[in-house]
């Protein structure tokens, strides 16, 4: 059908310039109000677009309105999805559960693909009789007669559909096609405004909003303000028309006696200086700077919230500022406060999505950390009582071997073989015990005895100890020790725990290397960090989680359990133990102990 009208011209011109031919034909017919139910109908769409609804529920308000508008039976909306190449059904104001079904056609299929692929509006009478038409069932059930069909285009570009259906045989006339068309139109800025959400940051939409207002509307140039509450002041972040570095550090007070901009936020109202060389509510110095003659400015509203203000201007004293230009204006910056709102809840959405995705992983992290401690904890406890019933076994038998060892050995004469025999079971007995030793102080931890004490003269006391190891192996032993402040801990208690790390870092030495030790407080830390580094074998990664559980060795003929303790001890001293290590170039303890 011919609407008397190519498409593209409909979809140039701006949703004022349609509400203005409508008053007009209302105008014509007689009726004494202009604000028809066409009229009030479009002015209902565009503010859902200026709302800030949700996409899907401005979509749904747009067929909702425009099958009240139209007398439609049903109203559709479908949006091509450029993944697939397929236009999907998105919004009905239909109740019916059939029609409401997700549905889908391609490109050329069917009256809705036919109209996607010409790029042209298509009426037709009777559904039932259109061979282009492919769902007769569902019209026969729904009662669906005539059909009117309109492509929504952004320049050229069809990004879906809009249908209306009616009950009755209808020939839709060239004035419902045109409603048809600007609803299409408005809708498919929608959904671009949506799509620019994801693909653009806040200053090219900012610089996209402008350029609207130069090459669309018709300014010479154009400048938009931004409030920063926290300074309080409205801030130039962007202009079109004149040299980026002229606006550079732009700021008006947030006061409307200093300006008319921000007496347009405060107002929340629109204002048309005729000449502002003459009007004191422009402020001098952008006056001066930028030479103004005419002027507009318009605030940027968001549910009543001023985000800012666009001012437009010509360049030629000769020019003035029309009431349709200043419709345009108005309607354009109301999809624009939209679009900026947006672009920054995006931004903000982004930013916080990031820092709960951080959040998330470090939280993940800390609860892994704490299920690995809490499954050691009860581990240690069962192993711990196992390992008391059995010490306590073995100790038995062996006092009574012992007993009678030292009464062979006093009956039998010095030099002789079976005497050297009985001192070698004697050490063997001695080794066993202190295996037994170390079950028990597995199984039955003695609570620390905390007094403040210093931990450096611990790690001199402890190299002392394996000095000759140290020096047969040819390891070379680096200290760096800050001054660092007495803690509360169990002397011998931390003893034994860098005995064991000190005795891990020689045997993982064998051939010689480098034994690294530091204690130091990072900056503003409350916090001693004790570092052991060798630069011996490594640990296999598969092996890191492991090394704290009971009985888990890497060394041959270890037992397993001088980490486990050393974890222990350093836990009841509310501290923390990290381990880094890379197999073939080292292993990294480092040991955080809470300063008093």
């Amino acid at each position: 059908m011919d609407f008397g009208y190519p498409l593209f011209y409909f979809e140039k011109q701006p949703i004022s310039f349609m509400i203005g031919r409508i008053r007009e034909r209302v105008l014509k017919k007689g009726e004494k109000d202009p604000k028809s139910k066409e009229v009030n109908a479009l002015l209902e769409i565009s503010k859902a677009i200026a709302s800030g609804l949700y996409l899907e529920d401005v979509l749904r308000l747009i067929v909702t309105v425009t099958a009240n508008l139209m007398d439609s039976k049903i109203c559709s909306l479908w949006i091509l999805d450029e993944k697939d190449h397929k236009l999907k059904l998105k919004a009905t104001q239909s109740i019916s559960e059939e029609y409401l079904k997700e549905r889908s056609l391609t490109i050329g299929e069917g009256v809705v693909g036919h109209v996607a692929l010409r790029n042209q509006p298509m009426v037709i009478l009777n559904v039932l009789k259109e061979s282009l038409y492919k769902e007769k069932d569902l019209a026969k059930k729904e009662g669906l007669v005539s059909m009117l069909s309109v492509p929504m285009c952004i320049k050229d570009r069809v990004i879906g559909v809009i249908n209306c259906y009616t009950s009755y045989p209808h020939s839709f006339t060239k004035n419902e096609g045109e409603i048809l068309s600007t609803v299409a139109h408005q809708a498919a800025i929608c959904i671009e405004n949506s799509g620019l959400m994801e693909t653009l940051d806040i200053d090219e939409i900012l610089r996209l909003v402008l350029e609207g207002v130069t090459k669309n509307i018709g300014f010479d140039r154009a400048r938009l303000y931004l409030v920063n509450e926290k300074r309080n002041v409205l801030e130039c972040k962007m202009a079109v028309g004149i040299d980026e570095e002229r606006i550079k550090g732009i700021t008006l007070p947030l006061n409307p006696e200093e300006s008319v901009v921000a007496r347009s936020i405060f107002e929340k109202q629109p204002f048309i200086i005729p000449d502002a060389s003459k009007d004191p509510r422009v402020n001098l110095m952008i006056k001066e700077k930028f030479n103004l003659h005419s002027l507009v400015v318009i605030p940027l509203l968001v549910r009543e919230k001023a985000l800012g203000a666009i001012a437009a201007d010509f360049v030629r004293s000769n020019k003035t500022i029309t009431k349709e230009a200043l419709e345009s204006l108005m309607v354009f910056t109301q999809q624009a406060s939209l679009a900026i709102h947006n672009a920054f809840m995006y931004q903000e959405l982004k930013t916080f999505s990031k820092q709960m995705e951080e959040k998330i992983q470090k939280t993940t992290a800390d609860l892994s950390k704490a299920e690995a401690q809490l499954i050691r904890s009860e581990k240690l406890a069962a192993l711990g009582q196992l390992a008391a019933g059995s010490a306590h076994e073995i100790r038995n038998p062996l006092t009574s071997i012992n007993i009678l060892i030292h009464s062979l050995a006093s009956n039998l004469p010095s030099g002789t073989s079976q005497k050297e025999d009985l001192k070698v079971i004697e050490e063997e007995i001695h080794r066993i015990n202190e295996i037994v030793d170390q079950f028990l102080r597995f199984a039955k931890p003695t609570p620390p005895h905390l007094q403040k004490a210093e931990v450096a003269p611990i790690f001199e006391e402890t190299l002392q100890l394996l000095r000759p190891q140290i020096e047969k192996q040819r390891i070379v032993v680096h200290k760096e020790f800050q001054t660092l402040p007495p803690i509360l801990m169990d002397r011998e208690q931390m003893k034994q725990v860098i005995l064991n790390f000190l005795l891990n870092a020689v045997q993982a030495m064998t051939k010689g290397g480098l034994l690294a030790l530091k204690g130091s407080i990072p900056r503003n830390d409350r916090w001693i960090r004790l570092l052991i580094q060798d630069s011996g074998m490594g640990i296999p990664r598969e092996d890191i989680n492991k090394l704290f559980d009971p009985f888990f060795s890497t060394k041959e003929g270890g037992i397993g359990l001088g980490l486990s303790i050393a974890h222990r001890i350093i836990d009841q001293h509310h501290g923390k133990i990290e381990v880094e290590s890379t197999p073939g170039k080292g292993t990294l303890f480092t040991v955080c102990l809470p300063i008093l």
